[in-house]
């Protein structure tokens, strides 16, 4: 140990092994952070960054040695033998570049630390056949322990270089190994010159061709500034392109790719944002919902729509002021935020002036694309201090605003949350209602006008809650309907009364209404079929009552499983006519049995002439195309009267009755009231 101290304090010029410090360290710290780059990079630019990392770290080697060398005076003439200067710095390169694709192969055990140890071997052979090119008049003579030991110095500060690189325990790893590498290097040189004794022979000369001291100077300069600025470019263009990268992909995560506007996620970290300048400032959420957007897809293709999209989203964007924010946050719905506000008018004119965004016609190709849109505020602290919550609610207050025609602009309020509460409940009694057998069917007569003859029923779908009681129809099928509950409800109903309806004596037809969700179910005919089989009713007595929303959601679909179902004899009719997209292209398209005039053109029909126009035209239309009608609400003689002298074919109303229990039923079909064990079972195995 004493003659490596001397050997470092007595034979060198402290100024050049400084700079061979600081060479190292520059080297071994790029070597480092590109290595680190090497473990992530991808398959195909793994190997670019391994070479150019080995050559770096080996010429970091090379440089820091012939450096030491050069402040080393062994006070005779000395030089260096040009073919063994040069291969060490091969030998250098090659055995770095080993060393850490060994270590970058690793997937568990020591190799990483193997690595290492091959890193530090390379340095002690470098060392060694650098030192093979020193010439003096004389010979070199070996400490064997010294020699062994800084190999095996080299090997082991190797090994932890490595560890600390590829098992990193805190964020001073990195910084860790650059210290361990600069030791593994200069430690394993020193113990290694301190090694050497120097034997003076006067009949040995040094060779006139080789390298000398300046020319050695001049060659590490040229290496170092070479490689080390090779490897800064890189390094640099590495840290530029990934730094672009991240920001691409941050940009991308956090902003929607149709519209570019921030997306959910963002609006979500915004909202996190304001929520630290509460309650000193006030913050108001407007959640927008475009109104009549499916309809323009359903007309004019996606494309159309997803331009449609792109130009509001610009339009709102541009609305926008300091303390103002907009995201889209799904299809046709935008968030937008107004923070710092002193007054809720401000908000309403905000919200206002979104409006007039939106409504603006859009133009697209040659034509002009027309959107409503419905909006929902809530603000803090008036309605809470959680601005998730906050949002929440002004998703209700757009709902609410959604369902009424004439305000297009809502604000939150308490029982708006209340209402939220009811039919979140509601919902999940309606998930098991089913199950615990709370649904029952009423019937409702269809008469024939002229004889006034019952020639049908229409099955009309009761839910008894077991606290709330009987609950309405128009309060429970549209949850239904929203959730898709309607789907296995439908069935129940219709298996319940394909049973009931073949256990009658009479003949008498069986409506049965069918929601869009049930026609969207791929295997909706083979239930249809499956379950006329089981109950043995004939087809041609089930009449599906299909509403023309039902057909506006997908008609090439919707017409595929009218055929089948026509295919097997049951009877299809069009229900509510007029209320939605009705046309006469739609009723020559499709294979409609009956059409069913809506309750709403009967009601006063003999004393209102708009109304009596509108049913002529109705009749007129379904003679044209030999399709009966029937007329849905009639409730008096003169309603009668006047559908019978129009030739209307059937009527249904509380004229003739209004909807039966079972019980009621049986006194018209003529049939004994049976065991409903049949039916059940038969839902059940359903």
């Amino acid at each position: 140990m004493l003659k490596v101290v001397g050997c470092f304090t007595q034979e060198h010029d402290f100024t050049l092994v400084a700079a061979a410090a600081f060479v190292c360290l520059l080297g071994s710290g790029l070597s480092v952070r590109l290595f680190v780059r090497t473990l992530f990079a991808r398959e195909g630019r793994r190997l670019v960054h391994l070479i150019l990392t080995g050559t770096i770290g080996g010429a970091t080697i090379w440089a820091t040695h012939f450096i030491a060398m050069l402040a080393y005076d062994p006070v005779v003439d000395h030089a260096y033998e040009p073919v063994m200067t040069i291969a060490s710095l091969l030998v250098a390169m090659v055995g770095v570049t080993l060393a850490f694709a060994i270590a970058a192969a690793a997937r568990g055990g020591l190799r990483i630390e193997f690595g290492g140890v091959v890193f530090g071997l390379t340095i002690a052979t470098m060392h060694y056949t650098g030192m093979s090119a020193f010439q003096i008049p004389g010979v070199i003579i070996w400490d064997q322990a010294l020699s062994t030991a800084s190999v095996l110095l080299g090997a082991a500060l190797g090994a932890l270089t490595f560890n600390r690189i590829g098992r990193p325990v805190s964020r001073y790893c990195r910084a860790g190994a650059t210290f361990s590498m600069v030791l593994a290097i200069c430690i394993m040189h020193f113990t290694g010159m301190g090694a050497i004794t120097l034997a003076l022979d006067p009949t040995i000369s040094v060779p006139p061709k080789a390298i000398s001291d300046v020319f050695l100077s001049a060659l590490v300069l040229i290496v170092v500034t070479m490689f080390l600025l090779t490897g800064f470019a890189a390094f640099l263009i590495e840290a530029r392109v990934q730094d672009e990268a991240k920001k691409q992909f941050t940009h991308a995560t956090l902003h929607d790719t149709l519209t570019n506007l921030p997306n959910r996620l963002y609006l979500v970290r915004k909202l996190e944002e304001y929520a630290e300048i509460l309650p000193t400032s006030r913050v108001a959420v407007i959640t927008l919902d475009l109104d009549g957007f499916k309809e323009i897809n359903d007309l004019y293709g996606h494309a159309a729509g997803d331009a449609l999209l792109a130009c509001i989203a610009s339009r709102l964007n541009g609305a926008l002021a300091p303390d103002e924010f907009v995201a889209r946050t799904g299809g046709d719905e935008f968030v937008a935020i107004k923070a710092n506000y002193r007054h809720i008018r401000e908000v309403d004119a905000f919200a206002q002036q979104l409006r007039t965004r939106v409504l603006e016609p859009v133009p697209i190709e040659n034509t002009e694309l027309n959107v409503g849109v419905s909006l929902g505020i809530a603000s803090a602290p008036e309605h809470g201090d959680d601005l998730l919550e906050i949002q929440q609610k002004s998703d209700l207050a757009m709902h609410r605003a959604k369902s009424d025609p004439y305000c297009q602009i809502h604000h939150f309020t308490p029982g708006m949350d209340q209402q939220n509460r009811e039919r979140l409940a509601l919902v999940t009694d309606l998930r098991v209602a089913l199950e615990r057998d709370e649904f029952e069917v009423h019937y409702q007569l269809q008469n024939d006008i002229a004889t006034r003859a019952p020639v049908g029923f229409e099955a009309l779908l009761r839910w008894n809650h077991p606290t709330r009681g009987r609950v309405s129809p128009d309060q429970f099928i549209p949850i239904a309907e929203q959730t898709g509950l309607i789907r296995d409800i439908g069935l129940w109903v219709l298996r319940t009364t394909c049973f009931e309806a073949a256990s009658w004596e009479a003949p008498y037809r069986m409506a049965v209404n069918v929601a869009p969700q049930q026609l969207l179910q791929p295997s909706f005919a083979e239930y249809v079929s499956d379950i006329l089989i089981e109950s043995r009713l004939a087809p041609e007595r089930l009449e599906l009552e299909i509403t023309e929303a039902s057909i506006i959601d997908d008609q090439e679909n919707t017409l595929r499983v009218m055929h089948r179902i026509k295919a097997m004899g049951v009877r299809i009719a069009m229900d509510d006519f007029g209320t939605g997209y009705s046309s006469l292209a739609t009723l020559q398209a499709f294979p409609f049995d009956k059409i069913k005039i809506d309750r709403s053109f009967i009601s006063g029909i003999h004393t209102d002439p708009q109304r009596a126009a509108i049913v002529r035209s109705t009749l007129l239309l379904g003679t044209a195309l030999g399709i009966p009608v029937l007329a849905e609400g009639v409730e008096t003689e003169e309603e009668l009267t006047f559908l019978q002298k129009e030739s209307c074919a059937e009527a249904q109303g509380f004229y003739f009755g209004r909807p039966m229990a079972l019980a009621d039923l049986y006194e018209i079909t003529h049939r004994k009231p049976p065991s409903l064990t049949l039916v059940r079972e038969a839902n059940s195995n359903g």
